[in-house]
Formats: C-alpha cells, sequence, structure tokens
C-alpha cells in the first residue's frame, strides 16, 4: 500500500517511530496500544520505506 502523499523526498529520509507509555503502569496494562504503535513499522515499511531506513525508538520502556 502506497500513498500519492509519500514522494521520493519523504523516502530519502529515515522514518523514526517513537514508541512511548507515559507510566511503567502502562506499559503493563496498555498492551494493545503498543502493539498498535509497534505496527507502525509495518505502515512505513507499507508507504514504501526500506527496513534500513526505519528506526524504532523504545529504550525508555
Amino acid at each position: 500500500m502506497t500513498s500519492d502523499l509519500v514522494t521520493a523526498h519523504h523516502l530519502c529520509r529515515k522514518a523514526v517511530i517513537y514508541i512511548r507509555q507515559s507510566t511503567p503502569h502502562q506499559v503493563m496494562t496498555n498492551q494493545e496500544s503498543l502493539r498498535l504503535q509497534y505496527a507502525l513499522r509495518q505502515r512505513a515499511s507499507d508507504l514504501g520505506w526500506t527496513e534500513a531506513g526505519i528506526e524504532v525508538v523504545d529504550t525508555d520502556l
């Protein structure tokens, strides 16, 4: 699935996906939200970014 809004100009830049939860409790209880945020990696891939061009930042979970 591609989008007319995503151009070569966009695809030459890195797609950075920042995964976040506000509190440690949310990390444990909001698993669906976490799953949806991680699914953004696939969305970026579907829009044309290469795996090397996608970075997921989840170091502070």
